[in-house]
């Protein structure tokens, strides 16, 4: 069995989430989650026994993972969804192990227009 561990530390909503993503022995994908959020927490059960490949690469709507995150997460800027999508391409082996990082921060324009 193959394992991904995923830690998204969300944002201004304050919440860590560890995802656990794994491949059983029939290529089957099952995800865990462990969080302080409920709405994360109401995910466990959703991903259990699933051909990986199943909204994990195409277009955004079409996202079985997203469809299933949108009737569970309350907020559109969530990046919990990503971080699952990412955790199950590095599982497959279709995307690197590599960490993602999003700074947002208010900036002078003056000092942005000399850098």
């Amino acid at each position: 069995m193959k394992a991904v561990k995923t830690v998204v530390e969300a944002g201004a909503c304050g919440f860590k989430v560890l995802i656990m993503a794994e491949l059983d022995e029939q290529k089957l994908l099952n995800l865990k989650f462990h969080s302080a959020c409920k709405p994360v927490m109401e995910l466990n059960g959703k991903f259990e026994s699933l051909n990986w490949k199943k909204g994990v690469f195409g277009k955004m709507l079409d996202s079985y993972i997203y469809k299933v995150c949108s009737e569970h997460l309350k907020h559109v800027d969530c990046p919990v969804p990503s971080a699952i999508l990412k955790s199950v391409q590095v599982l497959a082996g279709a995307a690197v192990e590599q960490e993602v990082h999003m700074k947002i921060r208010f900036f002078n324009q003056e000092c942005a227009d000399s850098e």
